[in-house]
């Protein structure tokens, strides 16, 4: 069995329609940006690898705070680990925010979806922006899996390929003792995807900022970002069908700073 533990390695500002398809692009949001700790049965497991370290307030146009090798080292710091006792690093895309510090991982196994390799490398023209082949190339020079479709990795351990946010985006389920969670990465930034209100709500963002969301009559919402919106709502019910909605754990989810599962 194992347990999770969020570590937040930095924080990042978007508009809210990056969050939700359609919304304001004049009001930004500040969500965490996480790497994920996986331990258990002797195993230690992250999942992603943070943000780079601003440049003047901003990385890729976005504002950012933290970040870095710094950000991810003081991170694991808080749990008495160094990113050489990571055994295992996935990677749950390609992102810039999630594969800043991959090179700090050399004895780590390192899995990523043979489908995200190569859509990063030569990605679809809106999505350039959001890839740095610089910050995942040297994973060549690693201890690389690629890994094609859903695949069981260690006892207690799945990857899940859940396409449409990008074209080879995979989530991770974990066995707990309370149960089996779904890390969905960026397939759901937030609880707002997984579950849209059907009526206007506030929720609060990182900084305490009240924030206005329009209502949707969809079942999940989709983020502004996407390669294929079908295979993102297909994507949505594959997860169903894995673990409970209860148990999906979003990428950038604000109320989940400093928690732990079970």
């Amino acid at each position: 069995m194992y347990r999770i533990k969020l570590l937040t390695q930095g924080e990042i500002m978007a508009p809210i329609g990056v969050l939700q398809i359609l919304g304001d692009m004049s009001t930004l949001i500040t969500a965490p940006v996480y790497v994920w700790l996986i331990e258990g049965n002797d195993r230690k497991i992250l999942v992603d690898a943070g943000i780079e370290e601003p440049v003047n307030g901003f990385v890729h146009g976005f504002p950012v705070s933290g970040g870095g090798e710094e950000g991810l080292k003081k991170a694991l710091e808080g749990e008495n680990l160094k990113p050489e006792d990571i055994d295992t690093l996935i990677l749950t895309h390609l992102h810039f925010d999630h594969v800043a510090t991959t090179s700090l991982f050399q004895n780590a196994r390192i899995y990523v979806q043979k489908r995200e390799w190569e859509s990063a490398l030569n990605p679809p023209i809106h999505f350039r922006a959001t890839y740095d082949a610089g910050l995942f190339q040297c994973l060549e020079e690693m201890d690389l899996c690629l890994v094609d479709g859903d695949k069981r990795i260690l006892d207690g351990i799945e990857l899940i390929l859940l396409p449409g946010h990008t074209k080879g985006l995979q989530g991770v389920a974990v066995q707990t003792e309370g149960g089996k969670y779904l890390l969905s990465g960026d397939h759901f930034y937030s609880f707002l995807n997984l579950n849209p209100p059907k009526e206007p709500i506030e929720i609060v963002d990182l900084q305490g900022n009240k924030i206005k969301i329009q209502g949707s009559p969809l079942p999940f919402l989709p983020p502004g970002l996407h390669v294929d919106l079908t295979e993102w709502f297909d994507s949505c019910f594959k997860a169903l069908s894995v673990v409970t909605r209860k148990n999906i754990l979003p990428g950038h989810e604000p109320s989940l700073v400093g928690k732990q599962f079970p």
